[in-house]
């Protein structure tokens, strides 16, 4: 079994990470600034809740987050 790490921290996912298993992987197509490019990020249970409280969700016009047609932070 090969070992995960989280890609914004480091850390080595313990068994609550691995169990979420919080991650994108994608091969990008074309109409991006990463055209061709093999994404494969990896992140642990905090990164991930770091990551949508900071930069996803307030980010979001829609929300991501089934069942929730409006995030509640504001938007500037």
């Amino acid at each position: 079994m090969t070992k995960l790490v989280c890609n914004m921290c480091g850390k080595d996912f313990d068994m609550w990470d691995t169990q979420e298993n919080f991650g994108f992987h994608h091969h990008v197509g074309y109409g991006s600034e990463f055209d061709g490019e093999v994404i494969d990020l990896d992140l642990c249970c905090e990164c991930f809740d770091k990551l949508m409280k900071k930069h996803i969700l307030p980010n979001c016009r829609i929300s991501p987050i089934e069942g929730q047609e409006k995030w509640t932070l504001s938007k500037n």
